[in-house]
């Protein structure tokens, strides 16, 4: 909208809708220091009041420390390239907030998106609502806005994606077909647990009874809690490396002239899948898209659409920003929303394996407070010619720049290998400096927390992360 020109009442009705979710206790933006604040009785609650829609529509439930946002991108294309009518629950959002909720890839219309919230607002104002339950949380609210928007776009099958561990995230208290934890690390530790096992614990909570695993390679402490808590729920479990594998089938010279895209082969136990085109990099998106094909297996049992041409057509058109999201140019720019070590360690293994190996390379880098951060910096520092330290403004929990530094400069003290370093403190500004030190040949990786790769991307883009569908 032009600045000079007055706001619509649609613009001012949507504006009011947003300002009322952002006004609920926001979990994301302020973590709390333990699980307390986490029950299920609430969300339960209020979605009966809705119809239960989590009971009705079957789902495909996702958990994980990392890997869980792409392999519901990708098991959503494949759903949608089988023909059925998709949606789609992940977090957080990166420009707008409608993109958590997406029906066929689409995120609702504002006037869509004003009329639920409406719709949610009179329900918690209605005196039938308990007291207790008029104030969700800014997660819960939105875990009922997708709720209600899939049943009413007559949805055929949802793909949730976890917010915050599983046990007690409140996308918990849905009946799904298929279950998958795609990896189990260290993060949020203080509100899971600082043992791989207590984490694995709450990870493994989303289980059912009698309902499939798909499972990703997991450390052995972290394997051995998910595989007594299959066994006592007698669901079968499918673990990568052993019921279902892949493999790379790119050549070392395609890697290197086509860094865009791998060509992969999946073995499950229906079948083999060979010369599969993913668009995501890295052998963690190969894992991830090997849990992708195997959950799809599953739940073709449910959805027999869901062919083997649909598997590869959905891998082959998966779009997911921010995963090594390259914005080709004169530097080119790599957006990557890598926010813990493994993650990070997975993006510099690309990095290191095709042609970006050999260019000028800049590091833009911001964190989270709750996060590893001092694991995280000797893990990405020693693979960069230069590094801007930075901050994010979408979020209060980002770590000031300074603080970064003079944590790097005593690991250069104790003898970690630290390019050059420079503080900014806006993302703006970090990346005109980034840009300038790589030339025009160069590449800039900005990476350390999804505000900052989202914050980056608004910045330097007009395309939308998401497309909307259009009003109804």
């Amino acid at each position: 909208m032009n600045p000079s020109e007055q706001p619509s009442a649609a613009d001012i009705a949507y504006q009011s809708a947003i300002t009322w979710l952002y006004d609920r206790i926001d979990y994301e933006r302020n973590r709390p220091v333990t699980q307390e604040p986490f029950r299920l009785e609430r969300i339960q609650r209020l979605l009966t009041r809705i119809g239960s829609p989590h009971l009705q529509i079957p789902c495909i439930h996702i958990a994980g420390t990392k890997g869980k946002g792409s392999t519901a991108a990708m098991l959503e294309s494949i759903a949608r390239h089988a023909g059925l009518r998709t949606g789609l629950f992940t977090s957080p959002h990166i420009e707008q907030f409608e993109e958590r909720m997406r029906v066929n890839g689409h995120m609702p219309s504002p006037e869509t998106l004003t009329r639920l919230v409406l719709q949610l607002r009179t329900l918690l104002e209605s005196p039938q609502v308990d007291e207790a339950d008029r104030m969700p949380t800014f997660f819960e609210a939105a875990t009922l806005l997708a709720w209600m928007l899939f049943a009413e776009q007559q949805v055929q099958l949802v793909i949730l994606e976890t917010g915050l561990g599983g046990r007690l995230d409140c996308t918990n208290v849905c009946q799904p077909i298929v279950t998958v934890i795609t990896s189990i690390g260290f993060d949020h530790m203080q509100i899971l647990g600082h043992t791989l096992d207590l984490i694995a614990a709450e990870k493994a909570g989303i289980l059912k009874p009698g309902i499939p695993v798909v499972q990703g390679q997991l450390p052995p402490a972290a394997d051995e809690v998910v595989a007594n808590r299959a066994a006592e729920l007698g669901c079968r479990r499918l673990v990568c490396g052993a019921e279902f594998a892949w493999t790379d089938d790119s050549p070392g010279d395609a890697r290197r002239s086509q860094p865009r895209s791998q060509q992969l082969d999946f073995w499950t136990p229906g079948g083999d899948y060979r010369g599969i085109t993913l668009p995501l990099l890295g052998r963690h998106q190969a894992h991830n898209a090997s849990l992708a094909v195997m959950a799809a297996e599953l739940t073709a049992v449910h959805f027999p659409q869901i062919t083997p041409h649909a598997i590869a057509a959905g891998l082959r058109e998966t779009r997911w920003p921010l995963r090594f999201e390259i914005l080709d140019g004169h530097p080119a720019v790599i957006l990557d929303a890598a926010h813990n070590t493994d993650s990070l360690r997975a993006l510099v293994h690309v990095l290191e394996h095709n042609e970006w190996k050999q260019r000028q390379r800049i590091l833009v880098f911001a964190v989270s407070s709750d996060k590893d951060y001092h694991q995280m910096l000797q893990e990405i520092l020693p693979h960069f010619d230069h590094v801007v330290l930075t901050r994010f403004r979408i979020n209060p929990r980002s770590v000031p720049p300074e603080n970064l530094a003079s944590l790097s400069r005593e690991f250069a003290a104790s003898g970690l290998t630290v390019p050059p370093l420079q503080t900014s403190d806006s993302v703006d500004t970090a990346l005109t400096e980034a840009r300038l030190r790589a030339g025009h040949g160069g590449v800039v990786v900005v990476t350390g927390s999804i505000f900052l790769a989202a914050e980056a991307r608004s910045l330097l883009t007009d395309t939308p992360a998401v497309p909307r569908a259009a009003e109804t």
